[in-house]
């Protein structure tokens, strides 16, 4: 008969602590372990009760080999929960390597487009260029300019002179993000009173572009 097979004996008979014995049952067939005290308090109760005799002196040693074989298999286990964990810390460290390789590559994307954009907005065009509606204007018209930026980081300055080169106007104007600009003026007051060729001019730091548009009386 093996231990366990005396063990419920003990248990079915009700010899002994019947709670105690059930407990170390349960102990051995969930740990695989039982203590030198617990196995002790079982081999008096067989002595006693299941053989009315000691039981052989060769006993405590096969048990104590029973112990170590039931021990051995938590240790596999541990084994394994630690083959886990470190498989588990490789997986982790992998994904954490690939997301910080993600986010760096997105960071790059990100400063790429801010970098072209403000390049856009900054240098926009290679040539300075100012525009008016028409050709010729009589007194109290409204001229419309409009025109193209080198860059919208800085403003451009706007100044008409009349047919003696006199400037009889002028304007400062940030240009819009795409660089363009544009602005309204009434062709009359001081300085408009001759017929004649006006000059448009604009300038964006050392750069500067004109145009030219004609002045007549009112029919």
């Amino acid at each position: 008969m093996t231990f366990i097979t005396d063990l419920d004996d003990l248990i079915r008979n009700r010899h002994g602590d019947v709670k105690k014995l059930r407990e170390i049952k349960d102990t051995i067939r969930h740990d695989n372990f039982i203590t030198a005290d617990d196995k002790k308090y079982i081999e008096s109760l067989i002595s006693i009760h299941l053989k009315n005799q000691p039981l052989d002196k060769t006993l405590p040693h096969q048990q104590t080999d029973t112990k170590l074989q039931l021990q051995s298999e938590p240790n596999a286990n541990i084994l394994d929960s630690t083959n886990d964990l470190v498989s588990s810390f490789s997986s982790n460290k992998k994904l954490g390597i690939l997301v910080g390789v993600a986010a760096a590559i997105a960071i790059i994307v990100i400063v790429g487009f801010t970098a072209t954009d403000f390049t856009s907005n900054s240098i926009l065009s290679k040539s300075l260029l100012v525009n008016v509606d028409q050709t010729t204007y009589q007194r109290a018209d409204i001229i419309s300019i409009t025109g193209n930026a080198i860059t919208n980081a800085k403003s451009v300055q706007l100044t008409i002179e009349n047919t003696d080169g006199v400037k009889i106007w002028n304007e400062i104007i940030n240009p819009k993000n795409n660089g363009k600009f544009s602005t309204l003026v009434i062709a009359g007051g001081g300085g408009w009173e001759n017929d004649g060729i006006y000059t448009l001019k604009v300038m964006q730091d050392d750069l500067a572009e004109e145009t030219e548009f004609s002045l007549v009386q009112l029919p």
